[in-house]
């Protein structure tokens, strides 16, 4: 997705050292993309010992598309639970870029939780959009 690649561009710029992905193979990105990621099709495996989780959201569309299970079967498997973030770094935080799919990608007590950064990441992204849109709009004067 774009928003994997655009974090993904952006962590390696910023020097972070370990960036793991997680996806069920159907929606795993090609071998040459996301070059010195760790990639598993296990959440649990890659939440373990982490400083933060970045949950990115399910397209209902693709579930068909893409041999992905029902809802139910999905959140199962690679959903967010409090029990799965136990697995990460006890201070880990927890970011999902919005809009989200409460029940499929991430639990809402997980979302709503103290560990739970999403309300101030999509806060902060509204204004980065904003500063970035008027520094383009200036430019051009």
């Amino acid at each position: 997705s774009r928003v994997a690649r655009s974090a993904w561009h952006a962590l390696r710029t910023l020097g972070v050292g370990e960036i793991r992905i997680v996806a069920p193979k159907a929606l795993m990105p090609e071998a040459g993309e996301f070059a010195g990621c760790e990639r598993s099709t296990s959440l649990d495996t890659g939440l373990a010992d982490v400083d933060v989780v970045m949950m990115l959201r399910i397209q209902k569309e693709r579930m068909a598309t893409a041999q992905i299970p029902d809802a139910d079967r999905y959140f199962a498997k690679f959903g967010l639970s409090a029990e799965r973030l136990a697995k990460a770094r006890p201070d880990a935080i927890v970011m999902h870029p919005q809009p989200m799919n409460r029940g499929i990608e991430i639990a809402s007590d997980v979302a709503d939780g103290p560990q739970s950064v999403i309300r101030e990441q999509v806060r902060n992204g509204v204004a980065v959009r904003m500063a970035v849109l008027e520094a383009s709009v200036e430019g051009r004067k």
